[in-house]
């Protein structure tokens, strides 16, 4: 590990050749010119192939070398490859970057001519998303499809690829079909003192500074949403006559957002100032700035309002949240103009109230975007990139990682099922992989190979330095590169056992559910913020697991990683024939504990009974507080209605067979069984706690505040009634492109690969 890094530290400046479609303003451009302004180690030039070169005299401050092809012809790719021939052999470049489209087939094209050539393409934005293909004709969609299938058969020449946000990189990875062990994620930055609300001064000549400010700062094109803006505002101009709606950008939009303005009686509210220099002064005027995008890459418009601390409002898709959340914005339903107009009047009503998210979203967008740490994560991957690696080969040779897992002991829970299917992945990707297990357990795990046990006493927690002992044996014979302990006891013994024997294998933990719920004393607090202090990293299966985490354990921040359960891939699912037939039948999957709340379940089946009385719920799991919840069921008369099944290896066949799946928990981290039953196209209804609002909301399933027995079961009697199959198509594609473990288990070794360069 050492000469690992003493090899990164070593290497001398190198030359990097970005190839780019123009130097006009947009934001993929911009942030890059800004990015490559700042480098110390690597040397950038630049070879823009389309007219437009604003951008130009700013490269050129820096000192940059800039070509401009100047091309007309949209589409000469031939002609450009012939002139970047030339422009490589002068300038001969360790690395060639391209980024957007027909910069990329270009040099894919190059690449082909000169096969030396270390290439990087870039990930902007969500190009082939099905809300793209959505939104345009059937003569656009063919176009578009045949773009894709261009970009997917040339993509396998390109070496590694730059994604600016882990969207992104999920989706475009799976639409040309690329390893996500070949992306690296790294946003874009900012500098914040360039939106620092305290020092950005002066009044705006085209704006009538006494009004109230609503502002979008994007191009005016249909899937940045301005329509539903518009049409929000009339609700808005009843209430706040003296509003004013200002665009800052230009695209072909603007007419038809225009003519809209006017059919609704609202241009003179509205103002389109097109494509202006002075966005700091702009945003520091705004009251509220609106981000209503259906589609982003990460968007930087949205970074720069958070940095200028502005109270916003944004649509939900994955790409905003990715920057934002509840705690820095308001959050909408993407295309919900009635919630969008809600949420403007609401902070108009009572600005005061909301000033806490601007500042949150500033603080947030300084520790996550701030241009200098973007930067250097730009220079460490030049600098670790394959050339300099493997003079010889010219090709990278992904190194292969010795993982010991360390689960509980075998036994039918999530945590260990899904560390034996990661294990399974990791192995079957040329990775030496070993599980051992703190207790004994007799079940039987995914994982084919022997699981060794340390054969822990359950009574000698603190003081069992025999598993201690063999941990240390274990981890002398298998050498491992990292270790992963996957929740529960597995951490305190990995740390004991590190600590008294002194090897120095890195730790991380598996986070699996909210650390917070289970610290009853500061006895506990303080244990476990020794243990957290001695891993370097924690993989947290959710944003909610992961924040609280931070909130208990803040010295984790710069630690962490929010890495989801995932499922596997299934040919087909044959469901059970569940009984009666003529039933409706309502699934519940998860161990008898006080987490899963099986008493509420059995409440709230009470409450259903009167509205649908052919009705009967079925209950998967074993547990210690099995026999409890069967003598309730018993003493409440409804055993005929209540059917216990124990473990069972098929869950998901009673999962395809129900109407709906319920989870009514009080604790969870990321429930595997929800993406379970997402992937069987069964209806959800399930509390709002933990993880489980990141995956289950308005368009995937029911999502229904903690301790609302009635509204649960309203929800229920609507999904038995009247089902929406819209959501559960959509429930669908969330799991099968963003949580199967083939995807998954290529974000935790991109994790150890991290950890281990930074350790």
């Amino acid at each position: 590990m050492e000469t690992l890094k003493a090899n990164f530290n070593s290497v001398n400046k190198i030359k990097v050749l970005y190839i780019i479609d123009t130097l006009e303003g947009y934001g993929a451009e911009k942030s890059l010119v800004e990015i490559t302004r700042s480098f110390t180690r690597i040397i950038p030039v630049f070879v823009h192939i389309y007219q437009g070169d604003m951008l130009k005299p700013r490269l050129e401050e820096a000192g940059v070398r800039v070509y401009s092809l100047d091309l007309r012809k949209k589409y000469a790719f031939n002609i450009a490859v012939k002139k970047l021939k030339t422009i490589y052999l002068q300038e001969q470049p360790d690395i060639v970057h391209a980024t957007l489209f027909r910069s990329e087939i270009i040099a894919r094209k190059l690449k082909k001519v000169l096969p030396q050539i270390y290439l990087v393409g870039s990930f902007v934005s969500n190009a082939y998303s099905p809300e793209r293909f959505r939104k345009k004709n059937t003569l656009d969609k063919l176009k578009l499809s045949y773009f894709q299938n261009l970009d997917k058969r040339s993509a396998p020449l390109v070496d590694q690829f730059i994604s600016n946000s882990d969207t992104i990189k999920e989706n475009t990875s799976r639409a040309l079909g690329i390893g996500i062990n070949k992306v690296k994620v790294i946003y874009r930055g900012r500098k914040s003192a360039n939106f620092d609300p305290l020092k950005v001064h002066g009044d705006l000549p085209y704006l009538n500074n006494q009004n109230q400010i609503l502002l979008n700062v994007s191009r005016l094109i249909p899937l940045k949403g301005q329509l539903d803006l518009l049409k929000a505002m009339p609700q808005v101009i009843k209430v706040y006559p003296q509003i004013q709606l200002v665009f800052a950008g230009h695209g072909s939009f603007r007419e038809n957002l225009e003519r809209h303005a006017r059919k609704l009686g609202i241009q003179d509210y509205i103002r389109f100032l097109g494509r202006i220099d002075n966005i700091q002064k702009l945003l520091v005027k705004a009251d509220i700035f609106l981000y209503p995008s259906y589609s982003e890459g990460l968007p930087g418009a949205l970074i720069e309002a958070m940095m200028a601390e502005r109270i916003i409002i944004a649509s939900n898709i994955p790409e905003n949240l990715e920057c934002v959340d509840e705690n820095c914005a308001l959050i909408y339903q993407k295309g919900n103009v009635e919630e969008l107009a809600s949420k403007i009047l609401n902070v108009l009503k009572n600005p005061e109230n909301y000033q806490i998210l601007a500042q949150n979203a500033r603080k947030k967008a300084i520790e996550k975007f701030e241009l200098e740490k973007v930067v250097d994560e730009y220079e460490n991957f030049y600098l670790k990139a394959a050339p300099k690696q493997n003079l010889e080969s010219g090709n990278v040779q992904e190194k292969k990682l010795r993982i010991l897992h360390i689960i509980q002991k075998p036994q039918n829970r999530g945590a260990e099922i899904f560390a034996s299917q990661l294990a399974i992945h990791q192995k079957n990707n040329g990775n030496s992989v070993k599980m051992i297990s703190v207790f004994s357990g007799n079940a039987n795990l995914p994982w084919e190979e022997e699981i060794e046990s340390l054969k822990a006493s359950p009574k000698l927690r603190f003081l069992d330095y025999k598993a201690w002992k063999k941990l240390n044996e274990i981890i002398k014979e298998f050498e491992p590169d990292i270790i992963q302990a996957n929740a529960g006891d597995t951490l305190k013994y990995a740390i004991f056992s590190k600590k008294i024997f002194g090897w120095k294998t890195p730790i991380i933990f598996r986070n699996a559910s909210e650390v917070g719920r289970y610290l009853k004393s500061g006895l506990q607090k303080r244990l476990n913020s020794f243990l957290y202090r001695n891993v370097v990293g924690v993989a947290s299966v959710s944003k909610a697991s992961e924040k609280d985490l931070l909130v208990h354990f803040p010295f984790l921040l710069g630690k962490t990683q929010v890495i989801p359960v995932g499922l596997e891939n299934k040919n087909s699912i044959e469901p059970i024939q569940l009984e009666p037939k003529k039933s409706k039948h309502l699934i519940h999957v998860g161990g008898f504990s006080f987490e899963k709340n099986h008493r509420g379940l059995i409440s709230i089946f009470k409450k259903l009974i009167p509205k649908e009385n052919d009705i009967v719920l079925h209950l998967i799991g074993d547990g210690p507080l099995l026999e409890e919840i069967e003598a309730l069921v018993e003493n409440e008369g409804l055993s005929s209605k209540v059917k216990f099944y124990g473990f069972r290896d098929n869950p998901l066949s009673f999962i395809k067979a129900g109407d709906a799946l319920v989870l009514p928990s009080i604790i969870e981290g990321l429930p595997g069984v929800i993406l379970e039953a997402m992937y069987c196209k069964t209806p959800v209804v399930a509390y709002n706690v933990g993880g489980i609002p990141e995956i289950l909301y308005d368009n995937t399933g029911d999502l229904i505040k903690k301790g609302h027995e009635e509204d649960f079961a309203e929800a229920v009697v609507n999904i038995l009634e009247n089902p929406d199959w819209n959501k559960t198509k959509d429930a669908y594609e969330l799991v099968t492109g963003n949580f199967m473990n083939e995807k998954i288990s290529g974000k935790f070794l991109d994790f150890y690969n991290r950890i281990i360069c930074d350790t």
